[in-house]
Formats: structure tokens, sequence, C-alpha cells
């Protein structure tokens, strides 16, 4: 039988999820030269992943039906067998359906919807080293413990779920948005930047003053 100290040793650490700052983002969305072909389909990727919340590999996966932006009906991106082998729709705003349709009106014949230029289908590795390379450029990074690391494209899916919290949204909306299983993995956004909290505690207080000077 488990002594209490070997489970506490067992146990992993309860770290929160990384994000970064809108400041942060802006800069790396900033650093595409767009007139480039490959730098406006990486724009628009980056761009993806921050309103849509995708995993590294569901982007890569994504088929060119898969993604709908033209018709009345349309405006979001049917994410098939993501995790735990989950089909899922995720609405798209204006200002990402405007940079797909830059990548659209370039993009070159191919089954992937985000594809190489001749074609093929993109790499999660390239992917990541895209992120690197950027966020070496501009100076971003996001802080792990006591190490600077550069930030990966789960970053962004972080950043995002948080952001639409931040936001207002529902957070069953936010679990079904990012295919999350199980809503406990969806409310660890609501931590993550506690400036919001902050603020309400800062309200309550203020309320309570009020109350107390009538």
């Amino acid at each position: 039988m488990q002594t209490t100290e070997e489970k506490k040793k067992k146990r992993k650490p309860q770290k929160l999820p990384k994000v970064l700052s809108k400041e942060d983002v802006q800069k790396l969305l900033d650093s595409f030269n767009c007139r480039y072909p490959t730098q406006l389909r990486n724009r628009a990727i980056v761009q993806v992943f921050y309103r849509c919340g995708l995993r590294n590999s569901e982007l890569c996966n994504l088929a060119l039906d898969d993604v709908k932006i033209d018709g009345p009906e349309d405006g979001f991106i049917y994410v098939q067998l993501g995790k735990n082998s989950r089909d899922r729709f995720v609405p798209l705003d204006a200002e990402t359906i405007a940079w797909l349709q830059k990548w659209e009106a370039i993009r070159p014949e191919s089954d992937w919807y985000f594809c190489t230029l001749k074609g093929g289908q993109l790499s999660t590795g390239y992917i990541r080293d895209v992120f690197e390379r950027k966020s070496k450029k501009v100076g971003v990074y996001i802080q792990d413990g006591r190490k600077k690391k550069h930030p990966h494209p789960h970053i962004m899916r972080h950043t995002c779920a948080t952001e639409m919290l931040e936001d207002g949204l529902h957070i069953r909306d936010v679990q079904e948005i990012l295919g999350h299983k199980h809503i406990q993995t969806t409310g660890r956004y609501l931590s993550v930047r506690p400036q919001a909290l902050a603020e309400k505690i800062k309200q309550r207080g203020r309320k309570q003053c009020q109350s107390s000077t009538v």
C-alpha cells in the first residue's frame, strides 16, 4: 500500500497553460511579409491557430472541402477525426475569413487546404519551425519556470481558449470549439490570466465601501 509521501511524489505538477499577450500575438502576425506566397500562407495559418484554436496536426490534415468561407451558410472549419477521433465544426470570424480568402486566391491545386506551393502536405515540424524563426525575429518568448522558450503552435491554442473565455463565451461553447472531451480541461483556462478575477474583486470591494458609507 502506498504511503502519503509516495502518492505526493507520483502526482503530476498542476501547471497552467502558457499563453501570449495580445501584444506579442500581434508582433508575430505582423512579422510576415505577405507579398510572398509562403509568407501569406503562413500568416493565414497563424491566424487560424490564434482565432480557431486548432491543433497543429488538425491544421495540417485539413482537406480543401473542410474549409467553407464563401457561401451564405458557410464560415466554418470542419475538423475531422481530431484528438480522440472526434469531429467538430469551428466557426470563423470575419478577419480570419478575410485571410483565408487571400490564401485561396493564390493557393495551388491540392487536396490539402494549407499546402506547399507544389501542392504537397505541410508537416507539423515545418510549422513549429516557422513559429521558432518568427519568435526569434521579433523577440517573443514564453516564461516556462525559469526558462524562456520560443512559442509553438499549441501556445496559440491556449491563447485562443483564454481569450474566448475572457471575451465572454460560455465555457461549454469553448469546450465544443476546442474539441475537449472533458469540461475540466477547458476550465483550466479560466485561471490563466487573473486580471478579470482581480477586477471583480476590486468591484466587490467598491460596492462594500459604498454600502458602508450609506
